[in-house]
């Protein structure tokens, strides 16, 4: 090639290059004067955060008997009124042998009904295969969110349904064998250890918990209406007598006492009655509760908040004192800075009978929008508040809107940038 004309279409190039950098500068100064951020999709929950003290119908159970106790019945467990909660024995190597025998009768059992249901063929393929699917669910859940206890009830449950399916399909012809076997193991335990000298049993129904923490008659259940913040701050952890043999919740409503700042008491009160408490230890999943109680001494100072529950767990039988989210609202629609909220004009157009129109016009809140080179000023409705965001409805009801017209998903809302106004073209 010619080193003339070579030259010539470098220098044409580079010249080119140098031109669309100049451009883009000269563009991108001007648009970075009005910074613009996308109106997403959004899902928040107003949360109110603060430290739980639970209050439930509590009862101790009195150990009247001399030896060591063999529970027969699990945490959580409900009983009833005069049932057993556990048996004495003389000594640990009994109450050892009874409890793993009463184990091993309950696996016969759950052998023994496999095989009967499964023989008689009320079992089918479909359902037995839906329960292991679903339990194996149940089991990784639990296991993800910390919840032991539930794990281990769910590994028993899916051993019985895998059996199930060893038995339908054939890999097993039947539990014969294991059931003798597991027979034989009772009867050496039971016929090794000594008999049960005795029996504890609970005078009121409710759901057992051999847990026992001192709060226990920290402030009277019965008196939950008029409980002050004073009564809140306090509390005084007492002894658990020696020999206690645990307690039993006796109502299925129970309490969650916590203290709110002047801001928070206001939205609880004007709040519909329905929240969920989230616990950041006792359980894994916000649970349904309603606003029992708003209390606040002083007009701008803080307040009691109670509030009123009925479902039980495990984790939630223990559980005393704790962090605590009280959900109230959960809102979906699009996220605007709040540094880009401006108050302006709007208008709109009516007709009268005759088609004469007639234009109106109204100073609203709202957000400059960037669409191309142009903006536009668009009135928004704020579904939820932050300190930082809004949350807008994207498709407010009729009436809510002065001229009909908000944003949309996606648009390009100006978050900071001077002398604003609708209908100004940026060069």
């Amino acid at each position: 090639m010619d080193k003339l004309l070579f030259k010539r279409i470098l220098v044409a190039a580079l010249t080119l290059l140098a031109i669309i950098y100049v451009a883009y500068l000269l563009i991108s100064a001007n648009f970075d004067m009005y910074p613009t951020e996308n109106a997403v999709q959004t899902t928040v929950t107003d949360k109110i955060y603060s430290n739980a003290f639970i209050i439930r119908d509590e009862n101790l159970i009195e150990n009247t008997a001399h030896g060591v106790l063999s529970y027969s019945v699990a945490n959580g467990a409900a009983v009833n009124a005069n049932g057993e909660i556990a048996k004495v024995y003389d000594n640990a190597e009994d109450a050892l042998a009874h409890s793993t025998a009463e184990e091993l009768q309950k696996k016969k059992e759950s052998l023994e009904y496999i095989q009967k249901n499964t023989v008689s063929g009320t079992m089918n393929i479909d359902i037995i295969n839906n329960n292991i699917k679903n339990k194996l669910i149940n089991y990784l859940d639990d296991a993800n969110n910390g919840n032991i206890d539930k794990t281990y009830s769910d590994a028993d449950t899916l051993l019985t349904y895998i059996n199930q399916r060893l038995l339908y399909t054939g890999k097993l012809n039947d539990f014969s064998e294991e059931i003798a076997s597991l027979s034989e193991q009772i009867s050496t335990l039971n016929n090794s250890a000594g008999s049960s000298k005795g029996s504890i049993k609970t005078t009121k129904a409710g759901y057992f918990t051999e847990f026992c923490d001192g709060y226990e008659k920290a402030f009277s259940y019965d008196d939950i209406g008029k409980m002050t913040l004073d009564d809140l701050h306090n509390m005084k952890k007492g002894s658990v007598p020696d020999n206690t043999a645990g307690k039993v919740i006796g109502n299925v409503k129970w309490y969650v006492a916590c203290e709110v700042n002047s801001d928070q008491a206001a939205s609880l009160n004007i709040w519909d009655s329905s929240v969920t408490v989230l616990f950041s230890e006792a359980s894994s999943e916000a649970i349904p509760a309603e606003i029992y109680k708003v209390s606040q001494p002083e007009k701008d100072g803080n307040a009691l908040v109670i509030l009123r529950c009925d479902y039980m767990d495990d984790g939630i039988l223990e559980a005393r004192q704790e962090p605590i989210e009280i959900g109230m609202g959960t809102y979906t629609g699009l996220r605007v800075s709040k540094r880009a909220i401006h108050d302006d004009f709007v208008t709109k157009t009516t007709y009268d009978d005759n088609d004469n129109p007639h234009k109106e016009e109204k100073k609203v809140q709202g957000v400059y929008v960037l669409y191309g080179s142009e903006v536009q000023f668009k009135q928004i409705s704020i579904l939820y508040a932050d300190e930082d965001y809004v949350i807008c409805d994207p498709n407010p009801a009729e009436g809510i809107l002065f001229n009909g017209s908000t944003i949309s998903l996606y648009d390009k809302v100006i978050v900071k940038g001077d002398d604003l106004y609708d209908g100004k073209v940026i060069h």
